[in-house]
């Protein structure tokens, strides 16, 4: 978490780029606090929390370079935060083999073969989110909330975070719960693209983060989701007569260009 508080997304920084400063479908960027609103049912202002949005290094000479959700990366500066890049994309390798370890207890548990996911994540979409938090309580019957409550919208959240509290998940059995900071744990969260994969069988985990000491919290989120062009429909195994398929076939890309444009306006009407 050092280098998350090396680079604090600070005012002074984001004044030197604009906040989308490359087509923000590309999915990298620098988000300032209130740009992001998670749950509009419920929020009377966006969400405190500004961070940056890296991924996959790829060659402007690559055609996967004119996807959306994919294209270079903004780097902070390395003379302002000298080996931030670096460190970045060390962790970004590290998260991938851990996501592909992860891919295999899911297959195993659906009853699938421990490599059926690999070739659906040979060239994965892996977006890293380092998010600061503002030192500022959340009041959420006034709306106001550190991140608004929502469930991920793709495969796996590989989430690490500081030792302050503010993530809760909501289950039907208890309601809101804390989950209590274990900086030396990660936090798996299941995303929607699973559940509509696994036809319900893996649910998405409803969270939100609300701020109740005041004090400024650091995450870092690793979003690790299929090739862009990966068929995205009901597994046999989670489907019968009783159970038919929840939701209609569509890509891992357009699933998330969807998702994004609910809560993203520079995403409205863009499709594969």
């Amino acid at each position: 978490m050092d280098a998350l508080r090396r680079v604090r997304v600070c005012s002074s920084f984001i004044a030197m780029k604009p906040s989308w400063i490359v087509p923000p479908a590309q999915q990298r960027y620098t988000t300032v606090p209130h740009v992001e609103t998670l749950d509009p049912s419920s929020q009377k202002q966006g969400d405190t929390k500004e961070g940056f949005y890296f991924g996959r290094e790829i060659s402007p000479e690559s055609p996967e370079a004119k996807l959306p959700l994919h294209g270079p990366n903004q780097w902070p500066n390395e003379h302002l935060v000298p080996g931030y890049r670096a460190s970045m994309e060390q962790y970004m390798r590290a998260m991938n083999e851990l996501g592909h370890r992860l891919l295999r207890l899911l297959a195993l548990g659906l009853g699938l073969p421990p490599d059926h996911f690999d070739r659906f994540f040979d060239r994965p979409m892996i977006f890293l989110r380092p998010l600061h938090y503002a030192p500022k309580v959340s009041a959420p019957s006034e709306g106001v909330f550190g991140a608004g409550a929502h469930s991920d919208y793709g495969m796996l959240t590989l989430l690490k975070t500081d030792d302050v509290p503010g993530l809760q998940i909501h289950t039907d059995a208890t309601g809101w719960m804390d989950v209590p900071p274990k900086p030396e744990c990660f936090i798996i969260n299941l995303g929607d693209m699973l559940e509509r994969w696994t036809n319900g069988m893996y649910k998405s985990t409803l969270h939100r983060v609300v701020n109740t000491t005041g004090k400024e919290r650091y995450s870092l989120a690793c979003f690790f989701e299929p090739n862009f062009d990966t068929i995205v429909e009901c597994l046999p195994q989670c489907c019968s007569p009783e159970r038919p398929p929840q939701f209609p076939p569509t890509t891992s890309g357009q699933h998330l260009l969807d998702k994004y444009a609910s809560t993203h306006a520079g995403y409205a009407n863009l499709k594969q």
